[in-house]
């Protein structure tokens, strides 16, 4: 019985000492994507983007380009024909369908609890909680916690430079199965980029779905 005892407590010491291990991993792992983040502040591309479902089948391929100045705003558009604009204005999240005519709005705070995408952008936000990060080489993933409002992951590829920020590719995962792999071309780096581009303009005639409230 003694003995038993004993290897209980070792077991469970050495099981809290493996988690502790994990979680201090986890912790600079962030830390190091952190880090590699803010040697960015801003950074404009064009984009190929390729959607798979969960049999891996290519349902969907896009193309487009993307701005990005942190922290708080950001620029995607895809072109026609599958024609999409979201810009993010430090305030607000603009989702912009010209097919439907119609614009959506959501609280930038509260979108980056939706979307880890949202995460480049500030590396102070909340959000950051809600993740793990696991680095492997230039490679960085995130993976939503249970306490997470999302099952969105993330995976960002920079380049092979250890320090370096230039992002070159963002495979992003919807937790269903559906995953989207964008690949930057002509990547722009910490350049200056004209803050109209981050202004939204409601376009005539379409319907505004307000999600602010």
């Amino acid at each position: 019985m003694k003995y038993s005892v004993v290897s209980g407590l070792t077991l469970a010491l050495s099981l809290m000492l493996s988690s502790f291990s994990t979680a201090q991993a986890a912790t600079a792992d962030r830390d190091a994507l952190i880090e590699r983040l803010s040697g960015l502040s801003t950074l404009q591309a064009e984009f190929s983007q390729q959607v798979t479902d969960p049999d891996g089948e290519l349902v969907q391929q896009l193309h487009g380009r993307m701005a990005l100045a942190r922290p708080n705003y950001l620029y995607w558009q895809t072109d026609a024909p599958d024609e999409t604009l979201m810009v993010a204005d430090g305030n607000n999240l603009w989702y912009y369908n010209p097919f439907v005519e119609q614009v959506t709005v959501y609280r930038q705070s509260e979108a980056m609890d939706q979307s880890p995408l949202l995460l480049l952008l500030d590396a102070d936000a909340q959000a950051w909680s809600h993740y793990t990060v696991k680095q492997e080489g230039n490679s960085f993933a995130l993976q939503p916690k249970p306490s997470a409002d999302t099952q969105q992951s993330l995976q960002l590829m920079f380049a092979e430079d250890k320090n370096s920020a230039r992002l070159q590719r963002i495979i992003l995962d919807d937790g269903q199965g559906q995953i989207s792999t964008i690949d930057l071309e002509n990547v722009q780096l910490n350049q200056v980029v004209e803050r109209g581009l981050f202004e939204f303009n409601l376009p005539e005639g379409v319907d505004l779905d307000d999600q602010r409230n």
